[in-house]
């Protein structure tokens, strides 16, 4: 409804996995983060736009101001993933969308070049869908992942995701719009999943 007022989403209680912080970016690591998607750009701008555009610490800044402000309109969970052993910043994580209402959101993810591999995106994924159907009570979470990213569609079906069907030509990146996998997780599926992992 126009003019709805949301509140804040509750407070994230998993900030901790067992090699993962996740906590909320602040505005002094902007630059930090500006540095890993400079460094991780031709990796990550292969499948999502938003990295092609990160060039200085102006847009880097507004990219955390951005998630602030949307968790406090209660839209979206946007949260560091910091490794807890050396505390470097290794992506970030986020449910977006958040519709309680409907009882939806959606999960997206990306881990900087260098990390990539270990298992972060599955590590902190869980924990962000912990937190969206533990917390939050959502009953389905979606993601929807380029055709022909087969890393992030395995983080996907770790986790229990089932894909749901092609999106033509969904969103651009460049200069071309791609086509997407949607993928679906209803929280009795996480459910299931956690039990068997």
């Amino acid at each position: 409804m126009r003019g709805e007022f949301h509140a804040m989403l509750p407070a994230f209680v998993q900030g901790n996995t067992p090699r993962l912080q996740l906590r909320p970016l602040v505005p002094g690591e902007a630059r930090e983060l500006l540095t890993i998607v400079a460094t991780s750009r031709p990796e990550l701008g292969r499948f999502m736009g938003w990295p092609r555009e990160m060039y200085d610490p102006e847009q880097a800044r507004h990219f955390v101001r951005i998630g602030r402000e949307a968790w406090l309109q209660g839209r979206t969970v946007r949260l560091g993933v910091f490794e807890r052993e050396t505390g470097a910043l290794a992506g970030s994580v986020e449910l977006d969308h958040v519709d309680l209402r409907r009882s939806q959101a959606e999960l997206g993810y990306w881990i900087r070049t260098d990390r990539a591999r270990r298992g972060y995106a599955t590590e902190a994924a869980r924990a962000m869908l912990s937190y969206g159907f533990e917390t939050l009570k959502l009953h389905k979470v979606r993601a929807d992942v380029a055709v022909g990213n087969h890393g992030s569609a395995r983080v996907l079906e770790k986790l229990g995701f089932q894909r749901e069907g092609t999106l033509r030509e969904d969103r651009p990146v460049g200069d071309t719009f791609v086509d997407h996998w949607r993928y679906g997780l209803l929280a009795r599926d996480f459910d299931a999943a956690c039990r068997v992992s």
